[in-house]
């Protein structure tokens, strides 16, 4: 074992009895987490119980409800249909919808989806306003009916008071489920596609998120952790349950695919050969100056870093509590994914304190080896690897990422994947004098 995986393994060791502690301090039953640097995950770890009464541990495949970390999906759907030319950020949202929406207050201002990206568009929901419809399964609405019923006057949902007294754009900030939710229909309306539809083929599938959906139907349920609350010294189940707001909250993931969602943020709206969004469009989402970000808690919100050193999103709902951030002056950033309800401030803290001290892999193209060429596709991948490579008579060996070697064998142009579980590995490659050549991960999904 080399001195970074040594080093990335005592580290790994530290976070994982800090976090056992917390766990049982703050009674979460079940949590998965990870950091990304340089591109990939350094360390991910998974710990207590997706169901308590089945005694079925969290894992890798395990899914999580987001809760609001859903919010970044949508603008990140608005962003490239704004790219597309296909959604005008400072256009009337009445431009795209087949209902039309205004503020009874100020009817002759017209709302935009820039405005409720920012979640300044004047409206005044409450965050508990989600409770006020859940229920088992899937939502009991669909997004057309629930935007039509919840948004105009006559509509069995409508409530005056959602809507402020402050003009759309000029409105402070509000934090706001239903803004999200009709971005969700304003993107269905602009795309031609179901919103869940556009989000699997645009966002979800290129970055390799194969597992997750907004809908029960979509997912296996027998991966799910379970929501809980803790009452009287035991954890009480929610059950799988839906709120109708499902854009602003109800997408489902294990921990390393949305990794990689967080990785193309970190890299310039890029993961391996798929470009999420633009640098440029990246940069319009997350200004420099930490503020005015576009769906992403900066330092101008009311959950945000109030210090700017990252962008990021939280979730919470009955039962779930999660997070995501983003450092951009290191380019990193880290995941906590729960099951429970309770506080994961000091887990988060610990985490960020322990980023700087990890080593991430090498890079694709190692800088011992010029000249070499290696590339493997397609990544991520389920079954095999294809290896494009320039090496006569090299090996390979494919480790996770606390350094344990899995698999090794002659370098061919294929590398069989099957005996492996899904999740994140490192690929190194030898020549044929045993040199390192060559260091890549990858994702078996």
């Amino acid at each position: 074992m080399n001195v970074a995986h040594a080093q990335n393994e005592e580290l790994a060791a530290e976070l994982r009895t800090y976090i056992e502690a917390k766990m049982q301090q703050n009674n979460i039953p079940g949590l998965s987490a990870c950091i990304v640097k340089e591109g990939q995950i350094v360390w991910q770890d998974a710990f207590g119980f997706a169901d308590v009464d089945a005694e079925r541990p969290v894992d890798m495949e395990t899914l999580f409800t987001l809760a609001s970390i859903s919010k970044l999906f949508v603008g990140t759907a608005c962003l490239q249909l704004w790219e597309q030319g296909l959604l005008d950020l400072d256009a009337d949202i009445n431009e795209y919808l087949p209902i039309e929406i205004k503020n009874p207050n100020f009817p002759t201002e017209i709302i935009t989806a820039r405005q409720l990206l920012m979640h300044k568009s004047g409206l005044r929901d409450y965050e508990s306003d989600l409770q006020l419809w859940d229920g088992p399964g899937d939502p009991i609405y669909d997004l057309e009916t629930f935007c039509t019923e919840y948004f105009l006057p006559d509509g069995s949902l409508y409530v005056a008071s959602n809507w402020g007294q402050f003009a759309p754009g000029s409105a402070d900030y509000w934090y706001s489920n239903a803004g999200f939710t009709l971005l969700g229909y304003v993107i269905a309306e602009a795309s031609g596609m179901p919103f869940n539809e556009y989000c699997r083929e645009n966002i979800q599938l290129p970055l390799g998120m194969e597992t997750a959906g907004w809908f029960y139907e979509n997912i296996d349920t027998e991966k799910m952790a379970i929501p809980y609350k803790f009452v009287g010294g035991g954890f009480e189940s929610y059950g799988l349950y839906s709120v109708p707001e499902y854009p602003a909250a109800m997408l489902k993931s294990n921990l390393p695919e949305l990794a990689n969602f967080l990785i193309a943020f970190t890299n310039e709206g890029k993961l391996g050969g798929v470009q999420l969004l633009q640098k440029e469009t990246v940069e319009l989402m997350l200004p420099a100056d930490m503020t005015n970000g576009l769906a992403w808690w900066g330092s101008d919100t009311w959950y945000g870093d109030q210090d700017g050193n990252y962008w990021g999103h939280g979730g919470f709902m009955n039962g779930v509590r999660t997070q995501l951030s983003y450092y951009p002056a290191t380019e990193t950033g880290l995941l906590i994914l729960t099951n429970g309800q309770s506080d994961y401030g000091d887990i988060h803290d610990k985490m960020e304190s322990m980023v700087a001290s990890f080593i991430a892999s090498p890079s694709p193209v190692d800088e011992r080896a010029p000249g070499t060429l290696i590339g493997i596709s397609p990544n991520p991948t389920s079954e095999q690897l294809q290896i494009a490579h320039t090496i006569i008579n090299g090996q390979f060996a494919i480790f996770d990422l606390s350094g344990s070697k899995l698999a090794e064998g002659l370098l061919h142009e294929q590398i069989n994947l099957r005996g492996l579980s899904k999740g994140n590995y490192v690929l190194h490659i030898y020549d044929e004098h045993g040199k390192e050549r060559a260091v890549q991960q990858f994702v078996k999904q």
